[in-house]
């Protein structure tokens, strides 16, 4: 029998194959108006969100393409469909009561003007019907490790960070939102499926920390083929139908790039706070100020930015040498973003090798010279981000990913 994972895939792919009349040679999840997908004992719900200038027909059309594709999946016991506007899906979101039907406006017609991204009459981005950021129930800080480009160690730093920080007594969660490529299994050699309890994921528990990936849900060699309004719904599951209570930290792994899971993560929840992964190749520095850029551009405080694979030290003769460029090439970047540095990794074998093993090298030689600059940045991280502390005057840093639009 197939379980409500399998089925949620095949419902998505589903999906990409109902048409939406209004855009030629497109598909409604490419037009993203599948605003989420739920599966429960065999149930399905899917919510689609449409503009109420929308033909009635199309509308129509559309809801029954939904009917008629998910029906069809083997596992499925039944299927239901909610249609909404932009408007009710966030007033929904904040606890509000429907609002009354009212008559359109005399001048309705002159407001379906083509928005950006979107042809006329469909929701381009600033109209996605995103509901607003709210904090994760018994997580004091949420803090996100970036990198602009992959290939820069930036999952190896957040394990690390989070193991570090759970040596220094804190409460630690980790999870992994690289919906195509999850490492975090790998490099904690950690496998198996979570539970579910009263409806919400228990994380696994793996060397004192509570983690989660969609590597605990798919075989290892499964691809992921997923288009960027599911994978934004998967994150979101991740950050809200998880039981994340009672953590000092949640560290977010972040996939590479400036893409989908960056903002979903901001639209999501608060971030209190992000770490940027680059080394000192002039390539990957490119990269890392965009990935600045972006969090700063969403009103998520940048704390910094962590130089990995810095430098390689020669341990018979302690000679140094400089394999992916000069660590000042990051401080001179670094001062021109006015961002700080908030530590030096250096490339070093066993990092490599826990990565492979399943045993990072917090765990295995917390002595060595990379364990304590990861202990070092654990540090940094809890001074600028202490447990228990004010999150900002009135707000003014827990805002989600269409604030900057609002100002």
């Amino acid at each position: 029998m197939k379980d409500d994972f399998s089925i949620k895939g095949e419902v998505i792919t589903a999906l990409e194959a109902v048409d939406d009349p209004a855009e030629e040679g497109k598909n409604i999840v490419d037009t993203h108006l599948v605003e989420k997908v739920e599966v429960e004992k065999g149930v399905v719900d899917v919510i689609l969100v449409m503009q109420a200038e929308r033909d009635r027909k199309q509308r129509f059309a559309i809801e029954d393409g939904v009917y008629d594709a998910v029906e069809a999946i083997g596992g499925v016991q039944e299927v239901k469909v909610k249609t909404m506007t932009p408007q009710a899906l966030e007033r929904e979101a904040r606890g509000e009561e429907p609002a009354s039907p009212k008559p359109a406006p005399a001048k309705a017609a002159s407001t379906s003007a083509p928005t950006p991204g979107g042809s006329k009459g469909s929701p381009g981005p600033q109209q996605s019907g995103a509901a607003p950021s709210a904090p994760i129930e018994g997580v004091s800080k949420v803090i996100a490790v970036a990198s602009g480009k992959g290939g820069v160690g930036k999952s190896t730093v957040a394990v690390n960070l989070a193991l570090a920080l759970q040596a220094q007594g804190f409460r630690v969660g980790l999870l992994d939102t690289d919906i195509y490529g999850p490492s975090l299994p790998t490099l904690l050699g950690v496998t198996g499926r979570p539970a579910v309890s009263n409806r919400r994921i228990l994380p696994i528990e793996a060397a004192g920390l509570r983690i989660m990936s969609l590597g605990f849900l798919m075989d290892e060699d499964s691809p992921v083929i997923w288009r960027g309004p599911i994978v934004t719904g998967i994150i979101r599951q991740f950050l809200r139908d998880v039981d994340w209570s009672g953590l000092d930290y949640l560290i977010v792994d972040m996939p590479p790039g400036t893409g989908d899971a960056q903002l979903a993560l901001a639209q999501t929840v608060p971030v209190d706070g992000a770490i940027v992964v680059t080394t000192p190749s002039d390539l990957a520095l490119i990269d890392a100020a965009r990935g600045l850029q972006m969090f700063k551009t969403l009103n998520v405080d940048v704390m910094g930015i962590v130089t990995n694979m810095a430098r390689f030290i020669v341990p018979s003769t302690k000679e140094e040498f400089f394999i992916f460029g000069h660590p000042d090439q990051v401080k001179k970047e670094a001062k021109r973003m006015e961002t700080p540095i908030l530590g030096e990794i250096p490339l070093d074998t066993k990092v490599r090798e826990g990565g492979d093993e399943g045993k990072p090298v917090l765990l295995a030689d917390p002595e060595s010279p990379v364990g304590q600059a990861f202990m070092d940045l654990a540090t940094r991280v809890t001074e600028l981000k202490p447990v228990g502390a004010d999150d900002g005057d009135d707000g003014e840093k827990k805002k989600g990913l269409f604030s900057f639009l609002k100002n």
